[in-house]
Formats: C-alpha cells, structure tokens, sequence
C-alpha cells in the first residue's frame, strides 16, 4: 500500500497532538495484587512484562471484548482472587468457577470456555516464555489460530504481553481516521499507514493506540481539531 507525504505527516502530528492531550498512558494496566485494580505505568510504555503479567494481558484482552474496560478490570480482579491469572491454573479450572468470576465480562459463559482452551493452547505451545522467542509473523498466526482471538485481540496480545512493534486497530481508530480524512477502508490499511508513517516501536504504537481510546472515552472526538495542541486535564 502506497501513502502521500501529506498522509503520513497528518498521522505524525496526530500523535504528537495526542501526546500533548493526554500524555502517556501507561497501557497494559496489570496486577500488583490479588484482589486490587490493575495497575497503569505511564511513561513505561512498551515496556518487557513479566510471564505472568503478559498472561493476564491476554485474558484481559479477551474479557473486554464486547465489554467495557471497568468491567473487565472487576473481572480480572475476580480471577486473581481466585489464582487463576495463571495458564496452569487456567486450564485446570472449572467453566462454571471461571464464569462466575468474570460474569461483569458479559458472554461469561462462552468466554470462560474460550479462557480455558486459550491456556490449554498456550500450555501445549510451550508456555509465555517459549512464545517470546517466536517471530512477530508467526506469532500472529498462533494467536489468531486460536478461538476467540481477532486481528484486533492477537495484535493487542502483541504489542501489549510481547512488546512487540505492532499497532492495534479499532473502532474507534477507524472512526477517528475518518473524520480526518486519512485511508481507512480495511484494518491493513489503516495499521500500514501507522506503520509507515511512525518509526517502529511497540511503545510508540502501544501509547497512540491508548490515546485514541481515551479520546473516544472522553467525548471529545467531535470536537478534535488536527490544530489544536492543548494540554488537558
């Protein structure tokens, strides 16, 4: 796919906008401890999480499908809990345990199956750690092999548990490079001209993918201007 000079400066400055918006936001939030909110960590994005955190970024991932984030964060703390943040503890678990906890996750039922079978899949691939040592390519291709996980769920998966240089496409992504006018008629469109347009890297990628959705979440899509540069709260 081929972009103009002018498409790839107006994805720049948009990042740059946005950055100034809203600072960093310290994407994937995870668990410090059993029971708390996750945590943010703004100003390391694209940071290296632990086995453990990057597995509770992949059930996060699928738990918000369809569903808020506050919901998925109740949850999740649900889960750790129970110690079921944890693959072997996962794919152990009783689907009626499981849906119980995540029942604010919605489609509870069927997302406690798709859990167990995902910390099944990822047990028999040799676990987080044998992963990290797969190529972006491939592991995308394990990731969307498994049910339940989309383009969008697998790159988040990437970018956010594997620190790996992909940007995730969303609605509100789509949205957003609509109204400014920019190429969004297919997921690969849109993810290429980020890809061309900002130099590689998964804290890059990672923290202009949360800016967006904070900029949905707050309201202000409506109202955002490629001019301004105001700092807000």
């Amino acid at each position: 796919m081929r972009y103009t000079k002018t498409q790839k400066k107006k994805v720049n400055h948009l990042n740059q906008l946005l950055f100034q918006k809203y600072g960093g936001q310290g994407w994937w939030p995870t668990t410090r401890e059993p029971g708390k909110q996750p945590v943010y960590y703004p100003g390391k994005e694209g940071r290296r999480v632990s086995d453990i955190e990057a597995f509770e970024i992949i059930v996060g991932s699928i738990l918000t499908q369809n569903n808020t984030w506050s919901n998925t964060e109740k949850a999740i703390m649900n889960l750790s809990t129970l110690n079921l943040l944890d693959v072997r503890h996962m794919m152990e678990a009783d689907p009626q345990t499981m849906a119980s906890a995540i029942v604010s996750a919605r489609y509870y039922n069927q997302k406690s199956i798709r859990l167990i079978e995902i910390a099944k899949n990822l047990h028999k691939a040799g676990g987080i750690k044998t992963l990290r040592k797969v190529s972006t390519e491939e592991l995308r291709k394990i990731l969307l092999s498994f049910t339940g996980i989309g383009k969008e769920t697998a790159d988040s998966i990437l970018c956010y548990a594997f620190s790996r240089e992909i940007f995730v496409v969303d609605t509100y992504t789509s949205r957003l490079f609509q109204r400014l006018d920019l190429p969004c008629s297919s997921y690969e469109e849109i993810q290429n001209l980020v890809h061309c347009s900002i130099k590689p890297s998964a804290a890059e990628y990672g923290d202009l993918h949360a800016r967006i959705v904070k900029l949905s979440a707050t309201g202000d899509v409506k109202t955002f201007s490629m001019e301004s540069n105001a700092k807000s709260e």
